[in-house]
Order: structure tokens, then sequence, then C-alpha cells
């Protein structure tokens, strides 16, 4: 099984359009089962689509996720989509988290990280769990964009802690952008390995340096160092042969402010 994870700072991006041709290629190429997208845009004033996606809000024309999806099956592959709204976003567009995965849906829930959920508020955020269907077996894949670790409003722990609640015992991967560095200690990586989750990136049998940001960015403006943000998260042990940023300039072209990751994931009946 092939997972994906970006945060693709949609519409906010130069030679947006192009960069979403590079994205599908490399879905293709690299034969991807499940891939969780952060920061997926639309205009809010776009004209909305009728086609049937799984959603928490209208689904909009120019909704990168759409488009994503689109483009792929212009070329021969069939993925299922769902976007659900998280918060508005650079004032004119509506912001959210997307899946697109080949292999079949059978439960999908939203889940609020803030109490007295307001749309409109940058820092109010939420996570989304998939429940598919792979060899005879239910896995759940969980969307997650989360705060930092010392933000009074919106932290991380309290973010962290509502997506755990809801995890069962079957099998649960968790895909984002967890603003939080791997290499600061006591905070919300630690935290997150506290909460008996594994990392794929230590699991790997084969992998990279695991940078996923080296500049400073939209969250992170003062940063100037290499840090790995974007995590794929296991809740049991698994076999990970390949761990592998993509999007970086040396595997696939820069898409975002973000890297992604790549992981293939064994599993044994």
């Amino acid at each position: 099984m092939k997972l994906l994870t970006l945060n693709t700072h949609s519409w906010q991006e130069e030679d947006q359009y192009q960069k979403l041709d590079i994205v599908a290629q490399a879905v293709i190429a690299q034969g991807c089962d499940v891939i969780a997208l952060q920061e997926v845009n639309q205009h809010s004033l776009s004209g909305i689509i009728s086609d049937q996606i799984l959603s928490n809000h209208p689904v909009r024309k120019d909704n990168y996720g759409y488009l994503l999806q689109q483009k792929l099956a212009q070329l021969g592959h069939h993925y299922q989509l769902t976007w659900d709204f998280v918060h508005q976003s650079y004032d004119v567009y509506q912001e959210g988290l997307a899946f697109l995965t080949r292999l079949p849906i059978v439960e999908r829930r939203v889940i609020d990280l803030n109490d007295n959920y307001d749309e409109s508020d940058w820092k109010h955020r939420r996570a989304v769990r998939i429940t598919v269907a792979y060899q005879h077996q239910h896995i759940d894949f969980y969307n997650c964009h989360c705060g930092w670790w010392n933000d009074q409003e919106s932290p991380f722990e309290d973010h962290l802690n509502r997506i755990t609640a809801t995890l069962s015992s079957r099998l649960s991967f968790l895909l984002g952008d967890f603003n939080n560095p791997s290499h600061v200690r006591d905070q919300g990586y630690d935290y997150a390995l506290q909460c008996n989750l594994k990392d794929c990136f230590v699991l790997a049998q084969s992998k990279d340096n695991g940078t996923t940001v080296v500049k400073n960015i939209d969250g992170w403006q003062q940063n100037s160092q290499a840090l790995r943000l974007d995590y794929i998260f296991v809740n049991q042990p698994v076999i990970v042969p390949q761990h592998q940023v993509i999007f970086n300039g040396d595997f696939y072209d820069v898409v975002s402010d973000h890297f992604g990751v790549i992981c293939t994931i064994n599993l044994i009946n």
C-alpha cells in the first residue's frame, strides 16, 4: 500500500496548474492508494459543482482536490474524493481537507478539534477520518492539520487528544501537517509518541532525512532551518519498506511551501 500526504498551499502558489499536473503525474507513477491533502482551497464565489462528492460543504469548480481528481480521471485513473470545509482562509478562500483514494470508502467522519466551532476563525481546525476496505479488513485514515504546541487559543495537545479519542482497535494511520518539528523535545512530536503513535519515518527500512520545510512559510515566518513537520503516524506496528520526501526538487519538482511524504506499507494478512 502506498500513502501520500501533502500540504498543498493551494491557490497561493505560482504556476498552480502546472504544479497540479506534477502532483497528478506523481500519484499515477507512484501508484498511490490513499492521498491526504491539507490546505485544499476553493474560492468562496466560484460555481458549485453537481458531482456526488463526500463533503460537509458545497464543493466548487476551482476546488484543488476536485481538479486533481478530474486530472487523474482524464489520465485514466479513478479516485474517490472527499473534501471537508475547515475554515475561511486568505479572505476569499474556503480551506479544507481532501482525501483521494482508489480503495472503497465505507465510512467518513469529520472531527471538530475546537469547542464552539467557528469556521471564520483560522485557528479552528478539523480532522477527517475515512474507513476503507483493504484485503478483507477495514483500515482508518485520518487527515490532520493541527495547531502549534505553544498556541494558547488552539493548542496542538488539545487537537491530538480529540483525534486520538476517536481511535478504535482497527489499524489507523494519521497523515498530515502536524505543525510540530520532530527535533524539538517535550513538545508536540514527543507528545504524539506518548499517545502510542508510531512514526513511519522511524519504522522505515529505507528513508531520506525526512525534511518537509526548508524556509520561512505561513505559520513559520521566522524559520531558517530544515524541519520535519509532515508525518505519517500509525497506531500499530507495521512493516515500512520505504519512507521518502516527495515534491522537494530532487524527487519531483516543488509544488508547495511544504514538501510531501510518500510511504510504502506492507500489511501481513
